[in-house]
């Protein structure tokens, strides 16, 4: 039976990210030749592609959309399955960790995309990113002020969601390169079959459901609800429902909690040996080994040989695949087995012992990896455990027919699921005499079974359904269900307050002959000590208070700008608002106050921005 992986797409995640990136990359490139990168013309531009030139253009951007949520939906299926599989540990912590890290550049990719379409979607995902960041208040100011007003947004910024929209998928490619450097032989192509089918299945899905804009980004006011890709904008509801800080909380914890997970105890095997006296440095255990944890350098022990092999042990799987690989691994008449390279924990000389301890006659011997045994073994066969498939030599097959074995059979894991990827591979083509080392060729090949794993007859049709499922979710999730930003009946009103406080301690004036003694780049003409009040601020509206609060300056020594975002879902109708802010909590103070009364209509978004170089108070 042939070891070659099926077509499954569980089977083949991670080459269907890869496959998957370069649809997006293909048709990002589409999409910017016709893009506008202006504010004023970039929902325009995507419209006329996505109208105009439905026939290519639109199909291209619906392919751009659902290729993105196929990507991250892959890349999580494939955390899930490494996750459960236990491929985390050990050797494969450097793979495991680059692939957490590989979520957020793909969320990060996806995320800024939405930004350039410029519709009520991408606006709200732009303002939501922006009160995430500001939970930190760094900078000079809110993030979120830069998506106020139409002014605020400017053809500058939009060059930076360009520039971000393109940089950060080049840095994914990076870290992917990066994902599978400890990785030999990477397939990162699936097969044709299953590239051909998720290529048909987007175009279908871009065909049934084309991907369309919301409404041009308006100021002013939140729709009833939103269309959201769900796939990657989840998180701004989870954040509204909760807090930018609860959801930074969150991202952080799920981060450091799948990066802790390679940390785990547990024993790790001890890593393959090599045996100077039989290695010959032919290199077939540094070409066969599925993790390069076997390079070859120049020999050390004086002997005719250019090379020898070494194992880095932090990166050796201690699968054995090396052993079955060496052509010194051959049971000799007499005397113990002796590889160039060798398991210390399951030696190819106890292997052979094994052997020679059973009673073959008119026997079968099965070898068996002990991952994934045969559903079918043969009755009354004798069993010897492998670590894996890939371990056994070709010439332990000979050697069990020699000692009378009626048959033998290796089983090994099923198509794509290997514990160490190439073992059944490298077995099969060893046997069939294309990989050296290959079975003597006078071996009677009947006697002979591979026995891997065989899908069900049921396998096709459960791919169909697969893809059929698939691409329903995809279709759904990328717009569906909507989500409502406000409530029934309610007005959003945004609070923003960035302001030095007044100073503890009144500056001084410096004399002449102080300034002359001074260094010429330090003659400032007044020494201010540090340390600021807080600033006081409260907001009532309709005789309800939102904000009563004294804020703290910022910066390590409390000399730096308060700040202050807050944003509340509040009943529409008409109310009276009180704003006050003081620059010192004492009597006699500066304060800028101000009182109007104002209409919040259903969905309106009123912002009070303190801006004291605008005339203080606004009401935007």
């Amino acid at each position: 039976m042939s070891s070659r992986a099926s077509d499954a797409p569980w089977h083949h995640l991670g080459a269907l990210g890869f496959f998957l990136f370069w649809v997006i990359a293909a048709s990002g490139i589409y999409l910017f030749a016709f893009f506008d990168t202006s504010v004023a013309g970039a929902y325009a531009s995507v419209e006329r592609l996505s109208r105009e030139q439905w026939w290519f253009g639109g199909v291209m951007r619906s392919l751009h959309r659902y290729g993105s949520d196929a990507f991250v939906a892959v890349a999580l299926l494939h955390l899930l399955r490494e996750l459960l599989a236990g491929h985390f540990r050990g050797f494969r912590w450097f793979s495991w960790a680059t692939g957490v890290v590989l979520l957020w550049f793909i969320y990060a990719s996806g995320i800024v995309g939405y930004w350039l379409v410029w519709d009520r979607v991408g606006q709200f995902s732009a303002t939501a990113a922006a009160e995430w960041f500001d939970a930190f208040a760094l900078g000079a100011g809110p993030v979120v002020r830069n998506f106020l007003t139409p002014a605020d947004v400017s053809d500058r910024l939009f060059s930076l969601f360009v520039f971000l929209h393109i940089g950060v998928p080049l840095a994914l490619l990076m870290v992917m390169w990066v994902h599978i450097q400890r990785i030999a032989h990477t397939d990162t192509n699936p097969p044709r079959a299953l590239g051909w089918a998720v290529l048909g299945t987007l175009f279908a899905v871009s065909l049934a459901r084309p991907a369309q804009s919301d409404a041009a980004a308006a100021f002013g006011a939140l729709p009833p609800q939103l269309p959201l890709d769900w796939f990657y904008l989840f998180a701004h509801p989870l954040m509204y429902a909760t807090s930018p800080a609860v959801l930074w909380w969150l991202a952080a914890a799920a981060t450091l909690v799948l990066l802790a997970l390679p940390l785990i105890a547990r024993r790790r095997p001890a890593a393959a040996r090599v045996n100077l006296a039989r290695c010959t440095g032919c290199g077939h255990c540094a070409h066969d080994c599925p993790y390069l944890a076997i390079s070859l350098v120049p020999r050390s022990d004086g002997r005719a040989f250019l090379r020898q092999a070494v194992v880095r042990a932090e990166q050796c799987a201690a699968c054995g695949i090396c052993a079955g690989s060496c052509p010194t691994a051959v049971p000799p008449l007499r005397g113990p087995v002796q590889p160039g390279i060798d398991l210390p924990a399951r030696a190819l000389q106890a292997i052979r012992e094994q052997i020679d301890r059973a009673n073959l006659e008119r026997r079968a011997l099965v070898f068996g990896c002990r991952h994934e045994r045969s559903r079918d073994p043969v009755a009354g066969a004798c069993v010897i455990e492998l670590e894996c498939a890939g371990q056994l030599p070709p010439s332990f097959l000979d050697y069990a027919l020699r000692r009378g074995a009626a048959a033998v059979s290796v089983t090994g894991c099923r198509p794509g699921a290997c514990e160490f990827r190439l073992g059944a591979g490298w077995t099969e083509q060893r046997i069939d005499g294309t990989r050296e080392p290959h079975l003597n060729a006078n071996v009677a090949r009947e006697r002979i079974r591979l026995q891997w794993w065989r899908p069900r007859n049921t396998a096709r049709a459960i791919q169909v359904a697969v893809f059929i499922v698939a691409a329903a979710l995809l279709a759904w999730l990328s717009f569906d269900p909507p989500y409502r930003p406000l409530g029934e009946g309610e007005a959003l009103v945004r609070v923003i307050v960035v302001h030095a406080g007044e100073r503890l301690v009144p500056c001084r004036t410096l004399s002449a002959a102080e300034l002359a003694a001074r260094a010429p780049n330090m003659r400032a003409p007044e020494e201010c000590a540090r340390g600021r009040h807080p600033v006081p601020v409260r907001i009532e509206l309709g005789g309800k208070v939102l904000i009563d609060e004294q804020l703290a300056p910022s910066g390590i020594a409390r000399d730096g700008a308060a700040q202050l975002y807050r944003r509340f879902a509040v009943a529409a109708g008409r109310k009276v608002l009180r704003v006050r802010v003081a620059e010192a909590p004492r009597p006699g103070a500066r304060a800028w106050e101000r009182e109007a009364e104002v209409r919040l209509a259903p969905g309106r978004v009123l912002t009070i921005d303190f801006r004291p170089q605008q005339g203080g108070i606004l009401f935007l």
